[in-house]
């Protein structure tokens, strides 16, 4: 990892030919689909992972519906009339017509009738429509109802795939700021380490972490976080507890930073003091799935072959997961392919996250892992995570946090 990248009073932000390219990736998809515009849905679900396909297109948070043809300039209509002003909220991003987003159903109706779009095919993108379909859908069914009503003519075609294969393979921009998310992510660990003490609150271990990030350009997401003697195998949803650390405590978390929109993840697990012996068994066993799972993550492998990988350490010790493998990162998480149930001693097989997609693994992809294991034999209602975020580059997988595996379940 160069300096840049970890010099944080370096702004590291989108070119005009970053945007250019994105236009194009989407369009060239579009016309060999038989597309001549796309109605783009996102929200703030999922500390705004509803948002990827409007903020990859608009370069702005954006919540609402974007028209994006196949020729012509695009239009947004997202939040109140004061947020489309020059000093408003969406200033300074890549769609110039924004309009606002109030009572604005009449107003897309009339403007896909200006452009001739009555009886156009047009795609429907809204996240959480594609697989691993683990987050609530984006399109307000409503809103799109009643604009289907009002053209008989008109084809309207479920797209959402199209802009998320657009987004699969990064340029070397998103590259860029992911490297920085990683480098934000390293930062909140550090924080962690350094606020986890006895008599501190959960909370303010969580504060700690969000500061990191948040002091150095990065924008607020998610961290699951439990601490106790016993702490449940995987982190809750915040907000965090107000309970005291004590010694003797585990604390485990989740959690992502965020740059530019970009993801990158971590999950970690330190001790208070000298962890017990079943604790220090489990996680041999979640570094050993981690570097098996990341060694098999190379270019031009099936991506089964990692999900096996993750596995089989996990399987050879006898213990069993919550999550464990690997799933696609950048604007959401997850985002296609992922697979994290499923398999022997793992969870939920019938569940949509189960499924292991028929992918090889392909240059600038970019993973979160995770290895969320327990001991059934000992106690099934405890144990830790250890994940990491990973580009696939040429010459192979790279880790991008620089975490070293062996800091996680440090006593601190």
């Amino acid at each position: 990892m160069t300096d840049i990248y970890n010099d944080f009073s370096v702004d590291l932000d989108f070119s005009d030919a970053e945007r250019e390219r994105r236009w194009r990736e989407v369009r060239w998809r579009m016309d060999h689909a038989g597309l001549d515009a796309l109605l783009v849905w996102g929200n703030e679900s999922k500390w705004q992972a509803g948002l990827a396909n409007n903020r990859y297109l608009s370069g702005r948070v954006a919540p609402g519906c974007i028209l994006f043809p196949l020729e012509g300039d695009p239009v947004i209509w997202s939040g109140f009339p004061h947020d489309v002003t020059p000093y408003g909220a969406l200033a300074g991003g890549w769609i110039s017509d924004t309009r606002a987003g109030q009572q604005t159903t009449r107003d897309i109706i009339n403007t896909l009738k200006d452009r001739k779009l009555d009886k156009a095919a047009i795609g429907v993108v809204g996240f959480g429509t594609t697989r691993p379909r683990v987050i609530t859908e984006t399109v307000p069914y409503q809103q799109f109802a009643m604009i289907k009503d009002s053209f008989s003519q008109a084809q309207f075609i479920d797209s959402a795939w199209l802009v998320e294969q657009a987004r699969l393979i990064k340029s070397d921009e998103e590259i860029a700021v992911l490297r920085r998310a990683g480098a934000l992510a390293r930062e909140m660990a550090n924080a962690m380490y350094e606020s986890a003490k006895v008599g501190a609150h959960e909370y303010e271990v969580y504060a700690a972490m969000l500061n990191a990030s948040l002091s150095r350009g990065g924008e607020e997401e998610m961290n699951w976080m439990s601490s106790g003697a016993v702490p449940p195998p995987h982190g809750k949803r915040p907000p965090s507890s107000s309970r005291r650390l004590e010694a003797g405590d585990l604390i485990v978390s989740e959690y992502h930073s965020r740059y530019k929109g970009y993801l990158a993840g971590a999950e970690i697990s330190i001790s208070l003091g000298e962890p017990r012996k079943e604790y220090q068994e489990i996680h041999q066993v979640c570094v050993a799935s981690q570097r098996s799972g990341i060694a098999a993550m190379q270019p031009g492998r099936p991506f089964q072959d990692a999900v096996l990988a993750f596995r089989q350490p996990i399987i050879d010790a006898g213990f069993n997961s919550v999550e464990c493998g690997l799933h696609g990162h950048g604007l959401a998480s997850p985002e296609f392919p992922s697979t994290m149930y499923g398999g022997k001693g793992g969870a939920w097989d019938e569940h949509a996250y189960a499924r292991i997609p028929a992918i090889t693994f392909q240059e600038n992809m970019v993973f979160a892992t995770a290895s969320d294991v327990y001991n059934p034999n000992w106690n099934d209602s405890t144990g830790l995570m250890l994940g990491r975020t990973v580009i696939i580059t040429a010459d192979g997988p790279e880790e991008i946090t620089g975490i070293p595996l062996e800091d996680d379940l440090k006593a601190v």
